[in-house]
């Protein structure tokens, strides 16, 4: 992957960035495509930590959110919804 970039809430610990880049970062080899960017944010609301990822391959873009009460649960969450979505992308064929 040739770039993350994670943005954080105020309240979010600045180890989350690490965690976050780590388990996105990883989503590249269930890509059928060279991931070429890709960005996490992450938010809270109370008790509420709210995660937004996007990776952008060479002719998509991939989204997924979620919501959960640890920071490592929301990344762990989202990360596991985009890679569903890239492993069932295998076979579709690129639009070029």
């Amino acid at each position: 992957m040739d770039y993350i970039q994670v943005s954080l809430a105020e309240a979010i610990p600045e180890q989350a960035r690490d965690y976050a880049s780590a388990r996105i970062g990883s989503l590249d080899r269930y890509a059928p495509a060279r991931v070429d960017f890709a960005w996490v944010n992450l938010t809270s609301d109370k008790s509420v930590i709210h995660a937004h990822a996007r990776l952008d391959l060479q002719w998509v873009e991939v989204q997924a959110y979620a919501e959960a009460g640890t920071v490592t649960e929301v990344i762990d969450l989202v990360r596991e919804r985009m890679r569903r979505q890239l492993v069932s992308m295998h076979g579709v064929p690129a639009h070029n």
